[in-house]
């Protein structure tokens, strides 16, 4: 009886569960294809639903659908019942028509409510010329690879707009775009943007690929990271290229044809490195009429100011608030400058943001704290102050103005000082008491006391022993001047101190379980001492050449090997699909060891 009750208070969690959960109905399909091509449209739901009931589709004939499919899942977890389910209608559509065209909503009932989905966009372009010979030379001969080049493989910065005001936000997305299959990214190198105050804008952190027309061809773009960039100087501005490591996956091309070439293909992975061009930004200088306010604030802002007490007693604590809150520069404003009461202590403001990146921008809050105490009674006043900012929508300032406080400070307990008048500073009255001296009527005749002390040996040592000192402190520094400037040198005597310190930043990326970082901290630390102890660039630097530069700096064979050992474990270890906490644990042990026997064996 236990076990059936039991049962059937857990259907009847799923079943609530199920019926919490808001219901999405959400419509997907590429957002390019080419003319002629099938594609799918897929229409999700998180629940049961039925008469699903599609939009007129211009410009697309129906060849099949929908072809329904389901799927549930339930997990109990210390108690809690967690279900999922979901349905799928899927539609297969021919491109009849060239152009852009909006899919309406589709909608379908679900316990006798209407839903409606999502609409879409889709675009269809004709297909290149040169685009379809290619698909036709693959499909005539699908065993030769497809040749590399920077029309099908090509990495790009992309920049929302290329002309802005100084501190107005700027979008840089960094995409790949490809028509080859990758099969993994390898080493990158970002621009440094000089110039500007760059913020990330959180990204999925598997690299998802989607179709994109450029220029009449089809590619599959990626997005490697977006930022947020606000110019911090006019002029015409220079982003760096970036550089980017592509893994693709080839079919490889088999001279001897045997009986099992049928059944087995041979591929490859091809490391090819893709550099972005270089992009330039024009930055506008702020319009003449800036008022004295402006410090540098640009968006659209709203300001507020509050205070929490407004009647306290003598060397009572009061906290003024000023709340700067929109869409700009926010990390860039600085706190403003109010003309307190003489009288008033205030120590420095304490700021605090809360901020959030998106392609709208920077947007959120940034809040200044003022501690204020007043050391005496009165009633004062805490003026108005004018915050200005430039809107670069509108070209043109605005300016918010704080609120006026009044402040009554009553006489603190222990204060015998009184009321003090507000308009009479400690200023005017700092030089009181000063004019009046007792005045000295008796004779007064100096006397010595104790020994004369010039011309003693204390005298002169304390003139000798300075000197002395003096002379070995500049022997010292400019030794120490002459070291630093053998740089060579001075990488060879540092290498293995930063090795240990990047094994040390290993371990700690090993305990906390971040095995991209483990083996990222492992090949910089052998690369890293290699080019310091060497004294080579790292650029100059590879699997093909540091063999024999090992060897030729009289390294032992065993030990060039175990050095060659490490960097294929990293490399293979970055993309496989995991790696076990001893093998990183062994791996750690090993590379420390090889350091080791190289900073005994390099000559």
């Amino acid at each position: 009886m236990k076990k059936i009750l039991l049962s059937l208070v857990t259907v009847i969690l799923i079943a609530t569960s199920v019926f919490a959960d808001e219901i999405k109905f959400t419509a997907s399909a590429p957002n390019v294809v080419e003319l002629g091509e099938q594609f799918r449209l897929t229409y999700s739901l998180n629940n049961k639903g039925k008469n699903i009931k599609i939009p007129a589709l211009d410009g697309f004939r129906v060849l099949m659908g929908p072809s329904t499919s389901s799927s549930m899942s339930t997990q109990i977890i210390n108690g809690k019942v967690t279900s999922s389910s979901s349905y799928s209608y899927t539609y297969v559509l021919l491109a009849e028509k060239e152009g852009k065209f909006d899919i309406k909503p589709a909608t379908i009932t679900v316990d006798g409510e209407t839903k409606t989905s999502n609409s879409l966009t889709i675009e269809v372009v004709k297909v290149n010329k040169t685009q379809q010979d290619t698909g036709s030379k693959q499909s005539q001969n699908s065993a030769s690879s497809q040749k590399i080049t920077e029309d099908n493989l090509f990495v790009k910065v992309k920049l929302d707009r290329n002309n802005v005001y100084m501190g107005e936000h700027v979008v840089a997305t960094i995409k790949v775009y490809t028509r080859l299959t990758i099969a993994g990214f390898g080493d990158s190198k970002f621009p440094s943007f000089d110039g500007f105050l760059s913020q990330e804008v959180p990204t999925p952190g598997q690299i998802s690929l989607e179709r994109e027309n450029i220029n009449g061809t089809i590619y599959n773009t990626g997005i490697i990271r977006k930022l947020i960039l606000f110019p911090q100087h006019t002029g015409e501005i220079t982003i760096d290229p970036f550089e980017l490591e592509v893994i693709i996956r080839q079919r490889q091309a088999n001279k001897r044809s045997g009986f099992f070439d049928d059944f087995f293909d041979n591929y490859q992975d091809i490391r090819v490195p893709r550099k972005s061009k270089p992009i330039k930004i024009r930055v506008k200088d702020f319009p003449s009429n800036k008022p004295a306010s402006f410090d540098g604030a640009v968006g659209n802002f709203t300001l507020s100011t509050t205070i929490d007490k407004d009647s306290v007693k003598a060397n009572d604590a009061i906290t003024m608030r000023v709340k700067v809150e929109g869409n700009g520069n926010l990390k860039l404003i600085k706190p403003l400058e109010f003309n307190f009461p003489a009288d008033f202590e205030v120590y420095d403001p304490k700021t605090s943001q809360n901020l959030k990146s998106s392609e709208a921008g920077m947007s959120g809050s940034t809040t200044f704290e003022y501690l204020i105490i007043p050391r005496h009674a009165g009633e004062y006043e805490i003026p108005s102050v004018d915050f200005s900012f430039f809107d670069p929508k509108a070209k043109i300032f605005r300016t918010r103005s704080t609120k006026k406080f009044t402040v009554k400070v009553a006489k603190g307990d222990g204060d015998n000082s009184g009321t003090i008048i507000s308009s009479f500073t400690k200023e005017k009255v700092k030089f009181l008491g000063k004019d009046i001296r007792y005045i000295k009527t008796n004779d007064f005749t100096p006397q010595l006391k104790g020994e004369v002390f010039f011309g003693t040996t204390n005298f002169y040592l304390a003139y000798i022993i300075p000197f002395f000192l003096f002379v070995l402190a500049f022997v010292f520094n400019r030794k120490r001047i002459k070291e630093n400037a053998d740089t060579a040198k001075l990488k060879n005597k540092r290498a293995n101190r930063v090795a240990m310190k990047r094994l040390k930043m290993a371990s700690a990326s090993l305990k906390a379980k971040q095995k991209d970082q483990f083996y990222d901290e492992i090949l910089k630390a052998i690369w890293g001492y290699t080019s310091d102890k060497l004294n080579l660039p790292l650029e100059n630097l590879n699997k093909e050449n540091i063999s024999e530069i090992l060897l030729s700096k009289g390294v032992e064979l065993e030990l060039k090997d175990e050095f060659l050992s490490i960097l294929d474990t990293c490399e293979f270890a970055r993309y496989s699909p995991s790696a076990g906490s001893s093998e990183m644990d062994e791996l750690y042990q090993t590379s420390m060891d090889t350091i080791t026997k190289l900073e005994k064996n390099i000559k």
